[in-house]
């Protein structure tokens, strides 16, 4: 069993039988103050830690690459490996985080260019170790090129899975670049997010009052829910369903993230942990909290705590890599159950629990291709 570093931090017609639940005539939806309490709670507890482990770990990471290829290059290139590890963990626990900071200069495409249907990482990178080119790397012009290999898919490859023809010294030299680049990228989302007065930080506190972003707090507290919706749903549909298939056979897992490192399980045990402290937040301040003082809101939160903790508990007893789940004796049903699992959550977040605090989620970017 690998052992995986811990952090803490569509929907109708999946045939699992959930009714969502008509709303007493009474039940008193959350007010500004509610919501406002809730964006400053999950602000300072759980957005930014995240960011500001991003930011450490983006440092490491450019660190621990400069060291393995002054040290022989990336044939072994263990520290540079474990930063990895590193930095994908800290990525994970933010990837849903999809608005505001993320959405400038491209940044959560530069950063992991994913899911990537058309095999477009692996042409850029093969014609760039086929024919070096220096300048290629020069960092302008590198962070305005082909987001495909600018991140950590990339750099994955030059890790783990090195073109046999690749010339070792540019190969390290464009493993460096994308740590710097993944370094740059991180310390300018926390500065965003954090630093100054025009800091994103400031515009979520801010959102009771309205602002060019946000109309008030509810409208803030709502892009948060969408972004739990977000963690499942890029679950379900992208790192389960896309490799899974209807039946064993139509398993595939080389369209797993990250299959190459070995560690497509252990990305979505981390994207459950950080939904559920999004939700929860250590049961103070998340939404949680809110559901809890609605009618009928203590049952709802037992069933999606329930479920979260099942879930959890499937992947803990589970390894790291999908490829070897599904070579395990019944991996593939195992594996489906996870996948029923997060649909169910999925289907919990997006109906009774967007009536019960007013929070219409509608569709976003991961809805669908």
């Amino acid at each position: 069993m690998t052992q995986r570093r811990q952090f803490l931090g569509f929907c109708g017609g999946l045939g699992l039988g959930l009714t969502l639940r008509p709303l007493p005539a009474f039940a008193a939806a959350p007010d500004q103050d509610d919501f406002a309490e809730l964006n400053n709670a999950l602000l300072d507890q759980c957005l930014l830690p995240r960011y500001e482990a991003l930011a450490v770990a983006g440092e490491s990471l450019e660190g621990a690459l400069r060291r393995d290829c002054a040290d022989g290059g990336l044939g072994g290139a263990e520290e540079s490996k474990k930063a990895f590890h590193a930095m994908m963990d800290a990525w994970m626990a933010a990837q849903h985080l999809r608005f505001g900071p993320s959405e400038l200069f491209l940044r959560a495409d530069r950063m992991q260019f994913w899911p990537d249907k058309r095999g477009v990482t692996g042409r850029r990178l093969s014609q760039l170790l086929a024919n070096p080119d220096p300048a290629a790397l020069e960092p302008q012009r590198f962070a305005q090129g082909s987001v495909a290999i600018q991140g950590l898919p990339a750099l994955e490859r030059l890790l783990f899975d090195m073109p046999e023809a690749a010339e070792q010294p540019f190969a390290c030299d464009l493993a460096v670049r994308i740590g710097e680049n993944l370094k740059e990228i991180s310390a300018d989302l926390l500065a965003d997010w954090r630093d100054g007065p025009s800091a994103y930080a400031a515009v979520l506190r801010n959102a009771r009052q309205g602002n060019a972003e946000f109309l008030d707090a509810k409208e803030a507290s709502l892009q948060l829910a969408k972004s739990l919706r977000s963690a499942l749903l890029i679950v379900v549909d992208f790192k389960l369903q896309r490799v899974l298939g209807e039946a064993v056979r139509n398993a595939k897992p080389k369209r797993a993230e990250s299959w190459r490192s070995g560690r497509s399980l252990r990305n979505i045990e981390i994207n459950l942990e950080a939904a559920q402290a999004l939700y929860q937040n250590g049961g103070q301040g998340g939404f949680s909290a809110l559901l809890r003082r609605q009618p009928d809101g203590p049952t709802l939160h037992v069933e999606i705590e329930a479920v979260f903790r099942r879930t959890r508990k499937k992947l803990a007893n589970l390894p790291a890599s999908m490829t070897e789940a599904l070579e395990e004796e019944g991996g593939w049903q195992r594996l489906s159950t996870v996948r029923d699992d997060v649909s169910q959550l999925l289907a919990l977040i997006s109906g009774p629990f967007s009536q019960m605090l007013d929070l219409p989620l509608g569709f976003n970017s991961f809805d669908g291709d």
